[in-house]
């Protein structure tokens, strides 16, 4: 694995509708302000700067978190 497989940063998008945001999981060591990803679970994102009640409020992917621990069990 290359060094950009194994880190991974977290941060809440916006689905679709703009109104439910999850917080998933990226490749890369943090966000670079880019305006949209493909999320460690594959997800299509467009991607903003969240506030402080994004992040306390979006729920975390349960993907994004399984994928990285499997990962780094290999």
């Amino acid at each position: 694995m290359t060094a950009t497989q194994t880190h991974h940063y977290w941060l809440p998008v916006p689905d679709r509708t703009g109104y439910r945001w999850t917080r998933h999981a990226f490749r890369g060591h943090k966000w670079d302000g880019r305006s949209a990803d493909t999320s460690v679970c594959n997800v299509q994102c467009a991607m903003t700067q969240p506030s402080e009640l994004d992040w306390f409020q979006a729920p975390t992917c349960q993907e994004c978190t399984r994928i990285p621990l499997e990962e780094q069990s290999r």
